[in-house]
C-alpha cells in the first residue's frame, strides 16, 4: 500500500506508514486506493513524474507527487527529494539520513568537538604578592588596619594588608605578610601588633638574622609611624596606616 503523504510503499496490512506514520486509512487489504485501481505489476517505488523510469533510476529518489487532501495534509508529513541521493526527507531533517549531507534548511546539530570551552573567569582583584588562603583567614573577624607597600623584589610594586592583631613577616610560607626572593630575609623575621584598645602599630624584631631597619635605624622594637620606611634583608617596605578614627560615627 502506498502512502498518500509521503509515497512510501508499504506492506498489505500496515494501518500506518512505516516511513512517516501517517494512517494508511485511503488504502484498503486489496490494493485499491482512492487513486483507482493498481495495476497487479505495479510497483510504486518506481513510479516517477512523466511516467517513463530513466536507466540510472534508484527507488531512493523517489518523490511522493501529486494531488495532497487538504483534510490529511500535515505539513511535518511533507517530504522532498536529498539533493544529492534523492532520498525523501521532512523539511525538519538536519541530514539525509541515508547520504547523511546537511539539509539546507534544516536544524544543524551543534559541533561538540569544535565548541570552544570557555574557562570561567575569575571576577577579583588580583593583587601581586598577597597569600589569599591567609589573606581570607586573616580577614575572618580581623579589621583591615593598613599596609605595606614595596618595590624591591617587583618591578611594578606590590602590597601587603596588614589587620588587627599581630601580623607576622617573613620568608616562611606560614607568614602574614611573605616576603620571596630575598635570601636575606628570616622565616620569622618581624612582627607588626596593632591593638584597637591604644591604635598603635607596635614592632619586634623576632631574632632575625640581619636585623630590622626603620628608617635606616638598627632597632629591635618599638611604634611605627606612617610613612616609616622597614628594611629587612634587602627588602624595602613602606608602612602605610589607615585612620581608622575617621570612620568612627
Amino acid at each position: 500500500m502506498r502512502c498518500k503523504n509521503c509515497g512510501w510503499d508499504n506492506p498489505n496490512g500496515n494501518v500506518n506508514c512505516e516511513k512517516c506514520n501517517a494512517p494508511l486509512d485511503g488504502m484498503d487489504n486489496g490494493g485499491m486506493s482512492h487513486y483507482g485501481n493498481v495495476a497487479d505489476d505495479y510497483n510504486p517505488r518506481a513510479t516517477v513524474a512523466g511516467g517513463a523510469v530513466p536507466d540510472d533510476y534508484t527507488p531512493r529518489a523517489t518523490v511522493a507527487g501529486g494531488f495532497m487532501p487538504q483534510d490529511d495534509f500535515s505539513p511535518r508529513s511533507t517530504v522532498t527529494g536529498c539533493a544529492s541521493c534523492g532520498y525523501p526527507v521532512r523539511p525538519d531533517d538536519s541530514a539525509c539520513p541515508v547520504c547523511g549531507i546537511q539539509m539546507a534548511g534544516g536544524k544543524k546539530e551543534p559541533d561538540v568537538e569544535k565548541q570552544e570551552i570557555k574557562k570561567p573567569v575569575a571576577k577579583a582583584t588580583m593583587i601581586q604578592g598577597a597569600n589569599f588562603d591567609k589573606e581570607t583567614n586573616d580577614a575572618t573577624g580581623r579589621k583591615l588596619t593598613g599596609f605595606l607597600v614595596s618595590y624591591s623584589n617587583a618591578v611594578y610594586g606590590e602590597f601587603f594588608p596588614l589587620y588587627e592583631g599581630k601580623n607576622i613577616i617573613g620568608r616562611a610560607d606560614s607568614s602574614n605578610v611573605f616576603i620571596q626572593g630575598d635570601s636575606l630575609v628570616s622565616d620569622r623575621h618581624l612582627s607588626i601588633l596593632y591593638r584597637a584598645v591604644d591604635r598603635k602599630f607596635k614592632f619586634k624584631d623576632e631574632q632575625s638574622s640581619n636585623g630590622t631597619f626603620i628608617n635606616n635605624e638598627l632597632m629591635d622594637e618599638g611604634v611605627l609611624k606612617n610613612n616609616d620606611m622597614i628594611k629587612i634583608g634587602s627588602t624595602r617596605l613602606l608602612f602605610m596606616e589607615i585612620p581608622l578614627a575617621s570612620f568612627d560615627v
